[in-house]
């Protein structure tokens, strides 16, 4: 299941992720992070992942993830992704030098830390 929701009052964008998702709740977490960013122009995202099932969204949703991810580089200035997993941790550390936004990786128990990181942080993005 994902789970977008917008923090009222601020740029921040929380997404929870756990299992799989399917295509409808895919297309709405896209058109939650569109309308977010539409209003803000930039936001800061927080993103809780759980454990995820293989493949974590319908196949036919890749191209577009891909392609929301190309279209908004630039939209994002702060990422927190909070998971326990491994691989998340490494995916994350090769990422993070392509992107513009700034990404702090916290485990689940720091999902409190993570929040209060994306209050504190600028809008501004780093330089890269």
């Amino acid at each position: 299941m994902i789970k977008v929701e917008p923090i009222p009052g601020t740029n921040i964008v929380e997404m929870s992720f756990e299992g799989s998702a399917t295509a409808e709740e895919f297309d709405q977490a896209l058109r939650t992070f569109n309308a977010a960013i539409r209003e803000h122009g930039s936001i800061k995202v927080l993103e809780r992942i759980g454990d995820l099932d293989t493949p974590p969204i319908p196949w036919s949703k890749f191209w577009d993830d891909i392609k929301f991810g190309f279209e908004h580089l630039s939209d994002m200035t702060h990422v927190a992704v909070v998971a326990d997993q491994s691989w998340i941790s490494a995916w994350v550390k090769v990422l993070n030098p392509l992107f513009k936004a700034e990404i702090k990786l916290f485990k689940l128990e720091e999902l409190e830390q993570a929040r209060e990181w994306l209050r504190n942080r600028p809008t501004e993005r780093r330089q890269c």
